[in-house]
């Protein structure tokens, strides 16, 4: 269990501040039936979204990945008004905020549908970074990196809390500390790794962060 306070906390977006596994599973099964394959379950959809899709496409589709990749976010963008925030992200947020906490939001999601989705809520965070602003998606540190630098900050004094093994092995590869958001362990590992596990956002309110 985490115990010391932190002067930011980044977090993850997709399923971790707000529930977007159905678009994410409409988006993929659309994206399969375009090329004429099969369509997956939920479950599957859970497993695939450990990785990027900048990272999964190209393995998934072959030369036929750039397309993929247009289909899969037209459908995403299409459906952008559908996801929802889980309960305690605002409280939570404006907690942090009333605390003085630097917050940032580091996301595989493409940057830009990403900053589109963050403003629906009027999200009140400090600094944004998706898939396409820096060179290299998570787990790789790069926009773990480029945030600390931007704020100043040593990757002690910053917490990652996100819902994927992903999430952990990006805090890891920063040597940062992580939490696990959720209840759902579908990749068999989540529970595992996570020094610290919430079951929902709204616990996070009573964690000393």
């Amino acid at each position: 269990m985490i115990k010391q306070k932190f002067k930011a906390v980044f977090f993850d977006w997709d399923n971790t501040l707000v529930d977007t596994w159905p678009t994410l599973f409409k988006a993929t099964n659309v994206t399969l039936k375009h090329f004429g394959r099969a369509e997956i379950s939920m479950e599957e959809v859970k497993i695939r979204a450990r990785l990027s899709s900048r990272e999964s496409f190209p393995k998934l589709f072959g030369n036929d990945w750039k397309e993929a990749l247009d289909v899969f976010y037209k459908s995403i963008n299409e459906n952008k008004k559908d996801i929802k925030l889980y309960d305690g992200t605002l409280p939570l947020l404006n907690s942090l905020k009333k605390a003085e906490k630097i917050i940032a939001i580091i996301s595989n999601k493409k940057g830009g549908l990403l900053r589109e989705e963050i403003e629906l809520f009027n999200i009140p965070a400090d600094l944004v970074l998706g898939s396409g602003d820096t060179a290299f998606d998570k787990p790789n540190p790069e926009m773990g990196l480029v945030a600390l630098k931007h704020f100043k900050l040593n990757a002690s004094d910053t917490v990652y809390i996100g819902d994927s093994i992903t999430d952990w092995e990006f805090a890891k590869n920063l040597n940062m500390a992580a939490i696990a958001i959720g209840d759902d362990d579908y990749d068999g590992q989540l529970f595992a790794r996570f020094e610290t596990v919430s079951e929902s956002i709204s616990e996070l309110l009573c964690f000393p962060i």
